[in-house]
């Protein structure tokens, strides 16, 4: 049980005795007799001392029992667009999953829902579980401390920056996925995956509330959270607790996991971390933070999966899955020049300082969800590593729109010498996404652009001390 909630067993149980000593006079607390005796108006405020009195004191009681009053909720992401970003939640189609982790010093537990949205994503909220409803905590810093529920809603998203993604965007709210094949949000699964974890949070459960380096957060209040949804042929998965490792059934249908530990030494700074989650045995090692194992049913059979996330290396395994089976070439190569548009690319200069690329260019396929999208990527010139930055679309377009991406410093201190290449790459996920010569599954190069840093004008980021 939680040390607050001890403390209010004490207070709580103090208050009794000294009510009980009152009211052994007379029937009645002095205190209450000393407003008697004052007439109409004492007997009032005594009335209202009582009144306080039981209010103190049921709360108190509620409080030690695991119950807590409620507060205002939390409010929704703002500016949501159901053409942009994660998008906005369906209708009837957000569930609280069956999972309540207790918390290590007791109160509420933990819980986890998933919420489907325009935009086609599975977007995991992760919090505090009172009364079947997902909240935070009035503790620690959040909600100024008035030890209240507050209660998190489908509308509160993780923040999406857009491009086609298999694996997962985790935020400080959370994560979203790409939701594949018939999705409802009633026990369905889907295809996508993630393993994500949250490090050195409050027990509050405010995830969005960053506490900076050097605050006064208690270490045994921080807690490191790892979850996770694994898809239809997740059955168990194993990870560290101190030295012991232990092993936990994933719900059925969607092989959803969460797992709440006090924070570990190394969790000084609030963090979030995510890795390729695997809905495919074999597929990856789809782990990680404190899991090492996940187990999958395949054809009537046990297998498994496994990697140490903190370590980097295998774990040993009496029952490896099986290799997935690769994707046909002939569906995913498509010949070079079949979808290149000529980009129009505007520098964006500020007191002599290069600080951005601007990219136009006619979207030759639509965007219509997540799983599509068009990005840009700086490829580095001879000798930097780094290159330049990404920018990624994160709206829906039409086909033939003309869409305008931002490429941030797109010169590095390395290539102030030499033309960087700009491409504009279509991303897409699925089965048939086809990809360009040499790309991942899913990117097909539509536009390539060469750009040199005018004469007189120097790159935003300043040379790298030593090699990189």
């Amino acid at each position: 049980m939680s040390h607050r909630f001890r403390a209010l067993e004490e207070l709580e149980a103090e208050l009794v005795r000294v009510t009980a000593e009152e009211q052994a006079e007379g029937g009645r607390p002095r205190l209450e007799r000393r407003f008697a005796a004052a007439g109409p108006t004492g007997r009032l405020a005594a009335a209202l001392s009582g009144l306080a009195l039981l209010i103190v004191t049921s709360t108190i009681a509620l409080a030690a029992t695991g119950v807590i009053l409620t507060g205002s909720s939390v409010p929704p992401t703002p500016a949501l667009s159901p053409y942009a970003g994660a998008g906005l939640p369906l209708p009837g189609q957000s569930k609280l999953l069956p999972i309540q982790i207790p918390d290590p010093d007791g109160g509420l537990p933990w819980g986890m829902r998933v919420v489907h949205t325009t935009r086609g994503l599975v977007c995991v909220q992760i919090g505090r579980v009172q009364n079947g409803m997902l909240g935070e905590l009035g503790i620690d810093g959040a909600f100024h401390d008035d030890g209240r529920f507050h209660a998190v809603g489908p509308g509160v998203l993780p923040a999406y920056a857009g491009g086609a993604t298999e694996g997962g965007v985790t935020s400080e709210r959370g994560s979203c996925v790409l939701a594949d094949g018939d999705v409802t949000g009633n026990g369905e699964a889907w295809g996508s995956a993630v393993a994500a974890e949250f490090t050195g949070v409050s027990e509050n459960a405010a995830f969005a509330l960053n506490h900076p380096a050097g605050s006064a957060q208690p270490p045994h209040s921080l807690r490191d959270v790892a979850y996770g949804i694994l898809g239809p042929h997740a059955v168990s998965v194993s990870y560290r607790e101190g030295d012991a490792i232990r092993t936990e059934r994933v719900s059925p249908g969607v092989g959803a996991y969460l797992i709440v530990q006090r924070a570990a030494a190394s969790s000084t700074r609030q963090g979030q971390g995510e890795a390729p989650g695997t809905d495919t045995p074999g597929e990856g090692p789809g782990t990680s933070g404190v899991l090492t194992v996940i187990s999958y049913e395949h054809d009537g059979k046990i297998c498994e999966n496994g990697y140490n996330a903190a370590t980097g290396s295998k774990v040993k395994i009496q029952h490896p899955c099986p290799a997935p089976n690769p994707y046909p070439k002939s569906l995913r190569v498509t010949p070079p020049g079949s979808f290149v548009r000529h980009p129009s690319v505007a520098l964006r200069v500020r007191h002599g300082v290069v600080t951005a690329a601007e990219v136009s260019f006619s979207a030759p396929f639509p965007v219509t969800s997540a799983a599509e999208g068009y990005s840009l990527d700086a490829r580095p010139c001879p000798g930097d590593r780094e290159g330049g930055g990404v920018g990624v679309l994160d709206h829906n377009v039409a086909q033939d729109a003309i869409v305008h991406l931002t490429l941030p410093d797109p010169f590095s201190a390395r290539c102030a010498g030499h033309p960087i290449t700009i491409e504009v790459v279509y991303d897409s996920s699925g089965p048939n996404a086809k990809r360009s010569y040499g790309r991942t599954p899913g990117e097909l190069l539509i536009a390539t652009a060469t750009v040199r840093l005018p004469r007189g004008d120097h790159p935003s980021a300043p040379p790298h001390p030593g090699p990189h």
